[in-house]
């Protein structure tokens, strides 16, 4: 008897968080983004700081739709000889279409693909002169990760994702700026 109410009491945690999986989420994230410059063979490379929410319908164990929104936290700034220079991302969002592998109740992997934009500013100063701009890379994004569940409401995720490439043209200089996340989250399901 004892072990028909503890397999019974197993079934309906499992059923539970069946149950749980689909449906609506939302969650907060913080990620490093590394966007890398490419010009002529040399390769200079900055790390920002991107604090972000994101909300989302999984409609099966299998698939969700997920839109964020990011903004900056953590800009990088040099100084050198009475010039300084600051580098700095915006606002950011995405819409994903998310893929999911179960691996157990508790650890599933996923991928992300869809539409991401991310405004990045620089400032740059002299001694007597200034000089500020920006410009947004927008286009294909995609990535992969993977969640961990506390309980059926209570998730930690850990992923990358690879961002839009940038070409900038400037005084007859071409280069690429290509940058990628990489982002600790924490979700919540209702």
């Amino acid at each position: 008897m004892k072990k028909l109410a503890l397999m019974a009491g197993a079934a309906a945690l499992l059923a539970g968080q069946a149950v749980a999986s689909e449906g609506f989420y939302a969650g907060i994230q913080y990620s490093n983004n590394t966007v890398k410059e490419k010009e002529d063979g040399v390769s200079v490379s900055v790390d920002l700081g991107v604090l972000g929410v994101l909300a989302g319908y999984q409609f099966h164990e299998n698939f969700a739709l997920e839109g964020r929104f990011g903004t900056g936290v953590k800009d990088k700034k040099w100084r050198e000889d009475g010039y300084s220079d600051t580098f700095s991302a915006g606002n950011s969002y995405g819409l994903y279409a998310k893929g999911i592998v179960p691996l157990s109740q508790e650890f599933s992997l996923y991928g992300v693909a869809g539409y991401a934009h991310t405004k990045y500013k620089w400032k740059e100063v002299g001694q007597g002169w200034s000089d500020q701009g920006s410009f947004s890379s927008k286009g294909l994004s995609y990535g992969v990760g993977g969640e961990f569940a506390f309980s059926p409401q209570l998730s930690v995720t850990l992923e990358y994702v690879h961002l839009p490439t940038k070409k900038l043209q400037e005084d007859g200089w071409e280069f690429k700026l290509r940058s990628s996340n990489v982002a600790l989250g924490v979700n919540y399901r209702f």
